[in-house]
């Protein structure tokens, strides 16, 4: 977005809430969190918000906030289950997981996360298999938001920005201590 866009999203803000005034060096601030977005994005946005009722205008993370919601196709966990289901009988498991990463992204990373790329394993105990499925897939998906909400931000030494999301065995590796060969101690 650029600068020009910006005041004119400001005057949509100062238009959907009068009552309430921007100073400067704020708007900057915000301008800065949200440079990166398209600004037919963050107008959108700001009208969402404002049509959501919202009785003072929003911060610049209330907006990107706003465009990474709308932004998002998500599914919920349910339809996420029911295309890897599908996705488990396909004959091919290569193309079975290819089709499921198209149709959706993070429904492929829960299993890639469960099973690896393996979906024949979606048939086995499938209550258990369901319910670790959507604690998975729900903790994807959050990533996902959080990732987004925090892009751009420098690490600065914070592990919560510098990792990403791991596979389960190498958590394990890193809480257990590691395997001395017999005969050593």
């Amino acid at each position: 977005m650029k600068k020009s866009e910006w005041i004119e999203a400001l005057a949509l803000m100062r238009l959907n809430w009068p009552h309430a005034r921007v100073e400067e060096p704020v708007a900057e601030k915000w301008f800065g969190d949200l440079q990166h977005l398209p600004a037919k994005q963050v107008k959108v946005a700001i009208e969402a918000l404002y049509r959501d009722g919202r009785e003072f205008p929003p911060n610049g993370a209330q907006i990107l906030g706003k465009v990474i919601e709308l932004g998002r196709d998500e599914i919920d966990h349910g339809e996420a289950w029911r295309l890897a289901k599908k996705a488990a009988i396909k004959a091919d498991p290569k193309e079975a997981f290819e089709w499921l990463q198209e149709q959706s992204p993070a429904a492929a990373e829960t299993v890639r996360r469960m099973f690896g790329s393996q979906l024949s394993y979606m048939n086995e105990d499938e209550p258990t298999i369901r319910a670790q499925f959507r604690d998975i897939f729900r903790r994807v998906v959050e990533e996902d938001r959080r990732r987004d909400r925090y892009h751009g931000l420098p690490a600065a030494g914070l592990r919560g920005l510098e990792r990403g999301p791991r596979q389960i065995g190498s958590a394990i590796r890193r809480a257990l201590p590691p395997i001395q060969p017999e005969g050593q101690s």
